[in-house]
């Protein structure tokens, strides 16, 4: 748990907003943060979508979405949240971060390994 940076708990501190201070290696999240984290880990990206801003989004204290594609009114149960920060969530959110920073270290091997697959020899198929 990030001991000086440590996430308020109390509802009027509920975060809001997810930053990240490039200079300082710091995750900031409302009014505590977290230490050491690497830019390649708050960058990190699937399907295009940064996973920590994801993560947090639904989290966060104002978890509204836009209304896509289908237009029937939300349900009653998105209206069940907590009123502040869980410490579960600063749990997940260490784990999440721990799982990035393991992904991040492994993409040189992986590049790597995608491309003797890519250069290997491959299977004809006629149709």
């Amino acid at each position: 748990m990030p001991k000086d940076g440590a996430i308020p708990d109390e509802a009027d501190s509920m975060p809001n907003v997810m930053e990240y201070h490039e200079a300082r290696r710091r995750l900031l999240v409302g009014r505590g943060f977290v230490e050491n984290v690497p830019p390649a880990v708050w960058n990190y990206e699937v399907s295009g979508k940064r996973v920590l801003t994801q993560w947090f989004s639904y989290r966060k204290k104002n978890r509204e979405r836009p209304i896509m594609g289908d237009r029937r009114p939300p349900s009653k149960l998105g209206d069940i949240q907590p009123d502040r920060w869980l410490a579960e969530y600063t749990t997940e959110l260490l784990n999440v971060l721990h799982v990035l920073v393991l992904l991040v270290e492994m993409e040189p091997a992986q590049a790597q390994h995608l491309e003797a697959i890519c250069a290997g020899p491959t299977l004809g198929f006629q149709l």
